[in-house]
């Protein structure tokens, strides 16, 4: 069976937060303790990361 590629709309518009560059430090740093805190090894996440 052949699968069928997803069509996308000519008009459709793209979502704000595809476009939006967090360049805060603050923001930056309490995303960074939420994801180490949710990820199963840190030590290899926190590499991911530029401080």
């Amino acid at each position: 069976m052949k699968r069928r590629e997803k069509k996308v709309s000519p008009g459709q518009m793209s979502l704000p937060w595809n476009r939006w560059e967090a360049n805060n430090f603050e923001i930056r740093k309490v995303a960074k303790q939420f994801v180490l805190a949710n990820c199963y090894d840190p030590k290899i996440v926190e590499q991911l990361f530029w401080d």
